[in-house]
């Protein structure tokens, strides 16, 4: 399946896309449902739809739902980020095992991806290549933990040493800073906090009785996550990834466009193995157009089109819009003629060409760059239902 804009056509591949379940019997408690709720909020804000998803279609994302609004969009292929925050949702709010059920359905058009949370404890990491053998996948998330006694030490040895043994098992792709956020990271560009509910701003919605203590399913002991405001962000420290990256030159490292400031984004454009996924920025285009616009053109020209990917963060943001609006991007007037101009092959490897050579997906009459070669890519038959 190709998108067709401006008389061209694109492949496109989604590289975040996000299928969960945050329904009230899998919230943890009042902090799980308050992160649903302003996460709702942002949607409502980013998606710039005069017809957002309602409360019960954001909190689950069914089979129905991403067939009707990431395939049937134009998106020939997703990847699948999984999100457990295991701290606020019972089973996991996108767990891996979901992910492949929604697969199943449609072979051949999502990508999988696990989630790497050790949270300083190696026994959690154990066995994750015979995992990405079982359940072939590209690419791990390394989680940022919200809390500073369960950050995930990017410098540790042992890291280094599951990450290569995922590489050589097939998962190669490493995501750092890509997933759902309420709140994103201290230092993050201001163009990506739109959305934001403020402390103390959004109130979530009543489930139960104020007296009422909920507890985990199967636990008698009581949720321990509570928070009345935003959850905050966790994040990553640049040094430690790049010193990551390097030593794991095989490795493709994918990281968000919203997760560092742009300019220590771009000093790691030297590593040739970091790529960086533009979810947060070609959200922020409407709201912010000339400081996204500067950020785009600045990590073009550091990184340049082979090493930026498209992403939508669905359902955050359903990408229909976000892949007809970057088909036809054109800089602002205050920015025209200070940066690489956005042409037809450009787009081509952005939209879909740099995630499908990266994941190894097969192209169907598309260089790996994204430039056409002959046929038009069509995409398999939406299943009947």
């Amino acid at each position: 399946m190709v998108y067709v804009g401006d008389g061209e056509q694109y492949l496109v591949v989604d590289a975040q896309v996000h299928a969960w379940d945050g329904r009230p019997h899998n919230q943890a408690g009042p902090a799980g449902e308050q992160f649903l709720a302003d996460l709702h909020h942002r949607h409502r804000t980013l998606d710039h739809s005069p017809r957002p998803l309602s409360v019960d279609a954001f909190d689950q994302v069914t089979d129905r739902s991403l067939h009707a609004d990431v395939l049937d969009a134009g998106v020939d292929r997703a990847v699948l980020q999984p999100a457990g925050f295991s701290d606020l949702f019972v089973l996991g709010l996108a767990p891996l095992a979901w992910h492949a059920e929604l697969a199943q359905e449609w072979p051949g058009r999502f990508v999988l991806s696990g989630e790497l949370d050790p949270g300083g404890d190696r026994s959690k990491v154990r066995g994750v290549a015979a995992q990405v053998r079982r359940d072939g996948l590209r690419g791990l998330t390394i989680v940022p933990a919200r809390r500073p006694e369960a950050r995930t030490p990017l410098g540790a040895a042992w890291l280094r040493r599951v990450l290569s043994r995922a590489e050589q098992a097939g998962a190669g792709v490493v995501h750092v800073g890509v997933g759902p956020l309420a709140h994103p990271v201290p230092g993050a560009p201001d163009w990506a906090f739109a959305g934001v509910v403020e402390q103390g701003t959004s109130l979530p919605r009543p489930r139960w009785p104020s007296w009422a203590e909920p507890v985990r399913a199967g636990s008698a002991l009581p949720v321990r996550a509570r928070n009345s405001g935003p959850l905050p962000a966790g994040g990553y420290d640049a040094t430690e990834l790049s010193e990551l990256a390097a030593a794991l030159p095989r490795v493709r490292f994918v990281l968000g466009a919203g997760s560092l400031p742009t300019a220590v984004l771009c000093r790691m454009a030297r590593l040739p193995n970091v790529h960086v996924l533009l979810t947060e920025l070609l959200v922020a285009m409407r709201r912010a157009p000339l400081a996204a616009g500067a950020a785009l053109g600045d990590l073009l020209a550091a990184f340049g089109p082979d090493r930026l990917m498209f992403g939508s963060g669905y359902p955050l943001v359903r990408p229909g819009r976000l892949v007809r609006e970057l088909a036809t991007f054109r800089y602002p007037d205050q920015l025209r003629g200070r940066y690489p101009e956005l042409d037809t092959d450009v787009r081509r490897a952005v939209l879909g060409g740099t995630a499908a050579r990266v994941y190894g997906l097969p192209t169907a009459g598309v260089a790996a760059s994204g430039a056409a070669v002959g046929r038009t890519v069509t995409s398999q038959s939406s299943p009947t239902r």
